[in-house]
């Protein structure tokens, strides 16, 4: 089956990652590719929900098809009207930013809602980033709440930041670092290097410079740019390690190499 989700961070995401059409192609080849369309356009035809949204990601993505978003749209539309959440979701998605359908925020939040409705995390988180864009910090909260609480990580990272902040919620820095860990244990890297800050800086947990490091390392082996910046300031300053001004470089490039500043200014002048 073609896997497929849309957004990650920033506004509306849903965690995943998304198969390109080349990687697809290379997985499945070309005629297995187009046979299993073929099966999702039948399916659809049926008035099967699943196969009418796997036949989305296909018409959304170009595989084995043309890229039509607007009909990825209308498929999702049919999905989601026989009760799939994930086509909910995405077609949420599609009002939010304007993809194959005209911009309707208020159309996205109301299928957002929907899929939260029904227990679904991606939906509660979802549309607790529509409020946080629309300003309503309280509400945004309440949902990223509902969210976390079904194990979506990234709403338990955003709702962390809502606690050491005081955005919508009260000011809680033991509270945001219970929950940087349930993001960080449940995979999200950025909760990671946060929570690792917490213990650098003994913010909301006892100041622990090993853990922060630990933490650190962990969130650069995630891919965090942030993450590898912090861990190489650790190396470069021996707080939590020894210092070791070699690996102190090599995380800042890593870091620099993933997009942060800087850290490239940092590795290039070491102070």
């Amino acid at each position: 089956m073609l896997r497929f989700a849309a957004l990650t961070v920033i506004l509306l995401g849903t965690p995943g990652a998304a198969q390109q059409p080349s990687k697809a192609e290379q997985f499945f080849g070309k005629e297995e590719l187009a046979r299993q369309v073929g099966l999702h356009e039948k399916g659809c035809k049926r008035g099967d929900a699943g196969e009418c949204f796997n036949l989305a990601l296909a018409h959304a993505q170009g595989l084995s098809v043309p890229k039509d978003e607007a009909r990825a749209a209308t498929l999702y539309k049919k999905a989601c009207d026989k009760g799939h959440l994930d086509a909910c979701n995405n077609l949420g998605i599609a009002y939010a930013q304007g993809v194959g359908v005209k911009k309707e925020p208020k159309q996205a939040l109301s299928l957002f809602e929907k899929t939260c409705e029904a227990e679904d995390a991606k939906g509660c988180f979802n549309a607790g980033m529509s409020h946080a864009s629309g300003g309503d910090v309280a509400r945004a909260a309440t949902f990223f709440e509902r969210s976390c609480g079904r194990g979506h990580a990234t709403a338990c990272f955003s709702l962390g930041l809502a606690h050491a902040q005081g955005q919508g919620v009260k000011k809680d820095p033991q509270r945001a670092a219970t929950l940087f860990s349930q993001a960080c244990e449940a995979g999200n890297g950025a909760g990671c290097n946060v929570l690792g800050g917490a213990y650098m800086a003994g913010i909301g947990v006892p100041r622990d410079l090993k853990r922060g490091v630990a933490l650190f390392e962990k969130s650069c082996d995630a891919g965090v740019p942030g993450g590898c910046f912090n861990l190489g300031l650790a190396h470069q300053r021996g707080h939590g390690v020894a210092k070791n001004p070699e690996r102190a470089r090599s995380f800042l490039q890593k870091a620099c190499g993933l997009g942060h500043t800087p850290a490239c200014e940092n590795a290039s002048n070491p102070k």
